[in-house]
């Protein structure tokens, strides 16, 4: 009675060990039959805060960023046969809206856009300054691609080009810096 009682013990261990496997079985018996069966899923919102996490995208328009600087009249030196620098001049921009650089926010997140400018070796007479120092755009969720947050800063120098500075010599670099 106890080989018995043992050998139903171990069989009911072995039976109910497999429960868990939920694996189902068909049998197709002919050719041309077929067998099917449901496939089920669930859908869990992510619980870290975000809908896969931040992403950033930010698309920078740049402006040609190409200036003319027209002095003043120099003054003669006839020992050298040069004209001396002008003291004084004006910048103006070479093609209307050259000056300026738009940043459109398609982030899932707000941004904000730093602008900074720094002079090239031999120019760190020139200074370049912009009418916003930085931009603060919305998250562009809820938005279409065409109305996507967007904001511009323009561009102007200041300080004098000297006379033997080549057409469109690099000037300066302009960096803008996503915080």
């Amino acid at each position: 009675m106890m080989k018995k009682k043992t050998a139903l013990v171990l069989t009911l261990a072995m039976v109910f060990s497999l429960a868990p496997l939920s694996a189902y079985a068909d049998t197709i018996t002919e050719v041309g039959s077929s067998a099917s069966h449901d496939v089920t899923a669930t859908y869990r919102a992510d619980s870290s805060g975000g809908a896969g996490g931040t992403v950033y995208s930010v698309d920078i328009t740049w402006g040609d960023m190409a200036f003319t600087y027209t002095a003043e009249a120099g003054i003669w030196d006839p020992a050298t046969h040069k004209t001396t620098d002008a003291e004084s001049g004006v910048w103006t921009v070479d093609k209307k809206g050259g000056n300026t650089i738009t940043v459109t926010n398609h982030s899932n997140t707000g941004v904000t856009a730093a602008f900074s400018y720094a002079a090239g070796a031999g120019f760190e007479g020139i200074t370049g300054t912009f009418d916003n120092a930085s931009l603060n755009l919305e998250s562009a969720v809820g938005t279409t691609v065409e109305a996507a947050p967007k904001a511009t800063a323009s561009l102007s120098l200041n300080g004098a080009l000297g006379s033997t500075t080549t057409d469109n010599t690099k000037i300066g670099t302009i960096t803008v810096t996503l915080n």
